[in-house]
């Protein structure tokens, strides 16, 4: 089963979509970036760099979020010493 041809109105859902995070000014200039470099390429290669990037980075971001909640917790350490 093959992939379906998107519409006109899909593809410009899609892009209504990337022009509101790109214009969001609190979403983060990397995303922003990632975004505009993605815009004139492939999309059979984005969606395999996309998923290359969610592997790497969420392996990474997860284990800094557990070695963050695992840490003690400075400031109760520095009250309990006081």
């Amino acid at each position: 089963m093959g992939m379906s041809v998107p519409s006109s109105n899909e593809l410009r859902e899609a892009e209504r979509q990337i022009e509101w995070v790109l214009a969001h000014p609190r979403m983060s200039p990397w995303l922003k970036d990632a975004l505009r470099s993605a815009i004139d390429q492939d999309p059979i290669q984005i969606m395999n760099d996309l998923e290359v990037l969610r592997h790497v980075l969420s392996a990474r971001c997860e284990a800094s979020v557990r070695l963050y909640l695992e840490a003690p917790d400075a400031s109760s350490s520095a009250r309990a010493d006081t």
